[in-house]
């Protein structure tokens, strides 16, 4: 097995690892939350801003430092927010009881 590969498998494996990480602490997050009489769609709302402050930064450096991706046109934009529509929704349905 080349160097290369295995950095990329374990690269991989600890990007898995850390989502997997996340996605429980987001649900322990909510779970207390609702406890405590949070409604749901604030929580969403809360954790979609967050993800956006926490995300954006990052796009922003790597759109700068890297020429490899694509333009940003509108076909662009709306598959994106196409995404986040379907994410959100998914989300809203299954914390809905």
């Amino acid at each position: 097995m080349d160097r290369g590969d295995l950095w990329q498998e374990i690269l991989l494996f600890a990007a898995t690892v850390s989502l997997e990480s996340a996605n429980v602490g987001v649900n322990v997050i909510y779970k207390a939350a609702t406890l405590k009489g949070m409604s749901y769609y604030v929580f969403i709302f809360y954790s979609y801003a967050i993800g956006t402050l926490v995300l954006l930064p990052v796009a922003l450096f790597f759109r700068r430092t890297s020429r490899l991706l694509p333009s940003i046109k509108f076909p662009l934009i709306s598959r994106i927010c196409f995404l986040g529509l379907i994410g959100c929704l998914a989300r809203i349905f299954s914390y809905k009881e």
